[in-house]
């Protein structure tokens, strides 16, 4: 009995802002805000990150990163130094409210896409590390999307960006205990509530890389319905224990703040090799079997990281690059984008990997396998 992936979706938050937007919208809190002494350094930091972040556009559900007046601001306070700076109830607020309406529309493409129903579902997954509250996400879900009211419910919180791959363990894990259940995943991340205004290099970093988008995904046996997209042959992770500081995420009084280590990329590429093979090797296949690679996009020099670890071709992870591009890292939802182009652009006969990582430092990976 294989669990079989049926249907995906993704959705995005309703503003867009390229990259000239936000660095203009950094570069007038940065004047704004810092000392004479700390003007310049931080000014180089923030061109240094954009120049190089290999994204052009990021999607938000706060409309002031695109605006240049202030006094048109209905987020942050109304002149650039945004202060009193947001609160963490605040930001909160908005993401009770627009949380569930992204989530909402991903789950409902997930579904069309399977060509399943929704009183189908009898079990609902919703992973998310940017938010919360109660009665939360997977309650009103039921509600919005016409799921029995006996559905049970799963939120998978605070992981980070291999959150996704938790969602699926958890969905195979199920089907193969329930042979007649349906699973339904949903991966719902507005990173961009939590923008900080200081001028630490770690908060320059999140302010230039996060996005806000929801995936969803639906999961049942390989012969519960006709068709489906890939089948799943086996997940695994691994926590590399001598890095625990290099990513972190810790909820502030003015939103979440952010860890990102300089060494991630060093950490990944050092143990990313040998985590790729055990995989494998739970897959019971080589890597020339792989003809598909579906890499979390955390960055440039992550991607990089991965690909010189696995002896990669650039084009294995040209369709990572391309969703950072277009919409940043959306956390948790974002290895679902790729999944997503991945199953579009791949030959139907293709065995995919997915790689992952996330605070720990945590590698996810899993093997998805055709359908027969």
């Amino acid at each position: 009995m294989q669990t079989r992936l049926y249907g995906i979706g993704t959705s995005l938050a309703p503003y867009t802002a390229t990259q000239r937007h936000s660095h203009r919208f950094m570069t007038q809190v940065i004047e704004a805000r810092a000392t004479e002494a700390e003007l310049d350094r931080g000014l180089l930091f923030l061109d240094s990150i954009h120049e190089g972040c290999g994204i052009d556009r990021r999607y938000s559900v706060i409309e002031d990163f695109t605006l240049s007046d202030p006094e048109a601001f209905s987020f942050f306070p109304k002149n650039w130094r945004l202060a009193p700076f947001p609160t963490t109830a605040r930001r909160m607020e908005l993401y009770e409210k627009m949380s569930i309406e992204m989530a909402e529309e991903a789950a409902r493409k997930s579904l069309a896409d399977a060509g399943i129903a929704a009183e189908e579902v009898t079990h609902l997954i919703v992973t998310t590390c940017t938010g919360l509250y109660a009665p939360g996400p997977d309650i009103l879900l039921v509600k919005r999307l016409g799921l029995r009211p006996d559905t049970r419910r799963t939120i998978i919180g605070f992981m980070g960006c291999y959150g996704a791959f938790n969602g699926l363990r958890m969905a195979d894990q199920i089907v193969k205990a329930e042979p007649d259940a349906v699973v339904l995943q949903v991966c719902v991340e507005l990173c961009t509530l939590h923008y900080q205004a200081d001028l630490e290099p770690q908060a320059i970093i999140g302010n230039c890389l996060f996005g806000d988008g929801a995936a969803s995904a639906v999961y049942a046996a390989c012969d519960r319905f006709d068709g489906g997209h890939r089948d799943v042959v086996t997940s695994h992770c691994h926590i590399t224990h001598d890095s625990l500081d290099q990513m972190q995420w810790h909820i502030g009084d003015h939103g979440f703040t952010m860890v990102l280590d300089v060494e991630i990329p060093a950490t990944l590429l050092k143990g990313g090799a040998q985590f790729i093979d055990t995989v494998l090797d739970r897959a019971e296949m080589k890597k020339d079997d792989i003809h598909g690679w579906v890499v979390h996009p955390g960055g440039p020099r992550i991607i990089d990281a991965v690909r010189d670890s696995a002896g990669l071709d650039e084009e294995d992870v040209q369709l990572s690059r391309s969703v950072l591009s277009e919409f940043g890292n959306m956390s948790s939802a974002t290895v679902l984008f790729v999944l997503e182009r991945q199953l579009r652009r791949a030959p139907e006969d293709d065995n995919l990997m997915m790689i992952g990582f996330g605070p720990g430092l945590t590698m996810e990976g899993a093997v998805l396998a055709p359908v027969k």
